[in-house]
């Protein structure tokens, strides 16, 4: 196993929680008890305590104490009986102040009764002992790092071949940080690497578009559910919409029928609910967001329990919010959902256009009328703040991305939903914004996904969002010799910033409303670790022929930690706008990962589509990635957070509590990457906070072992009982 390093002292515990030291032939002797209430339901073998003393008594000698120290303080720990010596390691010692800080080994940590230990120190104790440095951890452990480091660590460990699992493992990870950034992907521990390659291995295709009988085509953005990607639809044929929603099981071979659903929802609660833009999950529900049916613009929401039957009526229901415009994408801050407005008028026509912004309490009733609200944004800043396709959340802000105008809007939701002083909006066209679909969010940097032209604007979010000098613009037509111009969301890796293939401008293609289009699957990537205005900084791929399919043309898809789904839309191969069902697939990462914790993730898979996933545990198997997530936003402060795979359950603890849990099988991949604390390797995902305890078994670790594990680390001075 690798052996533990120290940066500093993690636990205290106050003199006050053992008892008064005794002296015995010249030595003395502290007196602990740990406590049985807080070792959850059964006892638990070879436990490693954490036990740290802040007492005048532990001083060295030559400072008035007692401790005998030439490098290594004279200490050690028994059993009750006071001669069967536990393992232990001193983590840090002050002979100046008496302050000690040790890990120490209990062969059986009781559940039903107190357990009690000595703890020997003095100039002649007959006790000392070496410590076993080794010996500490039971042989599961394969690490074991105490680090206290500075914010925003970042620690690579040499990768060996006990960072290869089979079926079973447990990462820990004990943090502080003073943020809430609910759309940031922040690891804690991973083994997990982005593919730099970008060929055509990492793209696959399946034609799901006739899943269980009903015609899935033209669908408008997904998202992911922690194991289904639910794609939204919108139009099976030119002109008429659809309520056929298809789902897939990531858990199932992508090029297996059985692994595809599809629900006809066209007609839920006595509404018509069909044509749909985007989706958002909430933890519970995925929520489809309303657009138009071609004869109307509509406001009918059409909601998914996933708690009930994919293919069951009971599990659906649809609310009419009365808003007779588009929404066109949402965003979602981890309790209200925002839809984006579009049109109004003539469906067909599409020449009107709203800003009327609703959003939806998800933590309230769906069918109370209280709990949706309407905003009209227009004029915002004296800007034309309408017609938006899409929208991105940074933590606190909300933007809108502009389809025609070039204004971003942007709410605080910090502030009163109704209030003018909520609202801003900068002109982003003297940045060089053209016409937008999608944002994409990298942790600091808010991207622009451009529509039908090739100018990438950025925004930093940690600047003035009226300051010009805080927008970039990058114009990456023709990057690899591709035409690469006009896209359709978008999503971030850790690393890489993708843009969706969609339709670009030129003198062919098919003509609509005075335009043409030529649909394309030339995808885009940005590198976030290179400048942004830099040409080498991008690559381009033609992924125009994947799997014997023709993929081309997709709005935005869903994000499962290693896939990225594209959203089959439209193509004009026939010399019109056509429909189809063709789900392209692209891998990040390959055989490059193991597993991954993270504090935080990332969830608006392109600014169309919304979820927050909280804290996750990801484990890339042979199969293909498991995840457990809380979708839940942790505040900010002190954590405990652990991932447990099985080999048929995966697992998160959240300080102590199961808080996701999901069936699921496969060996875990094997591979040569390095093992990372607060990073990915080479990348530019970050965890915004600090480290203290980062644990790795090649165990599957019980429930109680956990709790009482977090109750140790949390709370150390009710962790002993006091005498």
């Amino acid at each position: 196993m690798k052996k533990p390093f120290y940066f500093l002292l993690i636990l205290i515990i106050t003199t006050a929680s053992c008892s008064t030291d005794s002296e015995i032939n010249g030595a003395f002797r502290k007196h602990i008890t740990i406590g049985h209430e807080y070792v959850l339901n059964s006892d638990q073998s070879n436990f490693p305590v954490l036990i740290t003393l802040d007492d005048p008594a532990l001083k060295s000698v030559t400072h008035g104490g007692h401790v005998a120290y030439n490098g290594n303080p004279e200490i050690c720990f028994t059993l009750q009986d006071g001669t069967t010596k536990l393992h232990h390691e001193i983590a840090h010692y002050e002979p100046a102040h008496g302050l000690l800080n040790a890990w120490v080994r209990i062969p059986t940590l009781f559940a039903k009764k107190d357990t009690e230990l000595f703890m020997y120190y003095g100039a002649n104790t007959g006790h000392v002992s070496s410590q076993d440095t080794g010996t500490v951890w039971d042989d599961s452990y394969v690490l074991a790092e105490h680090v206290h480091g500075n914010a925003d660590p970042s620690i690579t460990i040499p990768h060996d071949e006990s960072f290869n699992f089979t079926d079973e493992i447990t990462v820990e990870a004990l943090i502080t940080t003073d943020t809430c950034k609910p759309e940031t992907i922040q690891p804690l521990v991973s083994k997990w690497k982005q593919l730099t390659s970008f060929d055509e291995s990492s793209f696959d295709a399946y034609d799901a578009g006739s899943t269980d009988g009903l015609t899935c085509y033209g669908y408008l953005g997904a998202v992911f559910d922690g194991r289904y990607v639910y794609f939204s639809p919108m139009v099976y044929e030119r002109g008429k919409a659809h309520g056929n929603v298809l789902r897939y099981d990531t858990h199932g071979d992508f090029n297996d029928p059985q692994s595809y659903d599809a629900w006809d929802a066209g007609s839920t609660a006595g509404l018509e609910t069909k044509g749909y833009y985007g989706a958002v999950f909430d933890g519970r529900y995925v929520y489809f967001v309303p657009r138009k049916d071609y004869l109307v613009n509509h406001s009918r929401v059409l909601r998914y329990d996933t708690h009930g039957d994919f293919k069951n009526s009971d599990s659906w229901d649809a609310y009419d919010a009365g808003e007779a415009h588009t929404q066109q994408g949402a965003a979602f801050d981890g309790r209200y959902i925002y839809f984006s407005p579009g049109y109004k008028g003539d469906p067909n026509a599409e020449d009107e256009y709203s800003g009327r912004v609703i959003r939806f309490d998800t933590r309230a009733d769906f069918r109370d009328p209280s709990n949706w609200k309407s905003y009209d944004a227009a004029n915002t800043s004296g800007l034309k703040t309408v017609c938006f396709d899409g929208a991105g959340f940074d933590g606190r802000y909300v933007y809108f991305a502009p389809l025609l105008f070039g204004a971003v809007l942007r709410y605080d939701t910090a502030g009163d939903f109704s209030a003018g002083q909520s609202w801003r909006a900068f002109d982003a066209k003297q940045a060089g914004i053209d016409m937008c679909v999608g944002t994409v969010f990298d942790g600091r940097y808010m991207y622009f996904v451009p529509y039908y032209n090739s100018k990438v604007v950025r925004f930093d979010t940690h600047g003035d969002f009226d300051d010009i000098d805080c927008w970039q613009t990058c114009d990456v037509g023709n990057t690899g010799g591709l035409n690469t111009c006009g896209f359709d969301g978008g999503f971030f890796d850790g690393r890489y910033v993708h843009f969706v293939p969609f339709v670009s401008p030129g003198n062919e293609g098919v003509l609509h409303r005075n335009k043409k289009y030529i649909f394309h699957s030339n995808f885009l990537r940005y590198d976030t670790l290179k400048p942004f205005d830099a040409p080498e900084s991008w690559d381009a791929r033609d992924a125009s022929q994947t799997g014997g399919l023709e993929t081309i043309g997709y709005n935005a898809g869903a994000y499962d930690g290693r896939y990225f789904y594209l959203a089959p839309w439209r193509n004009g191969n026939d010399g019109t706008i056509g429909l189809h069902g063709r789900i392209q697939r692209y891998d990040t990462i390959g055989t490059q990962g193991s597993f991954s914790l993270r504090y935080s993730d990332y969830g608006s898979n392109g600014g169309l589509n919304a979820a927050v996933f909280g804290p996750r545990f990801i484990v890339n198997t042979v199969n293909g990635p498991l995840t457990a997530a809380s979708h839940k936003a942790l505040l900010p402060g002190r954590h405990h957070i652990a991932g447990v795979y099985n080999g048929r359950t995966i697992k998160l603890f959240v300080d102590g509590k199961l808080v996701a849990e999901r069936a699921g099988s496969g060996q875990i991949q094997t591979n040569d990457t390095d093992v990372t604390i607060g990073s990915f390797l080479q990348n530019s995902a970050r965890f915004e906070g600090i480290i203290e305890e980062v644990r790795i078994s090649n165990t599957a670790r019980n429930d109680d072992w956990i709790k009482t594990g977090y109750n140790n680390l949390i709370n150390p001075e009710g962790f002993i009982k006091k005498k």
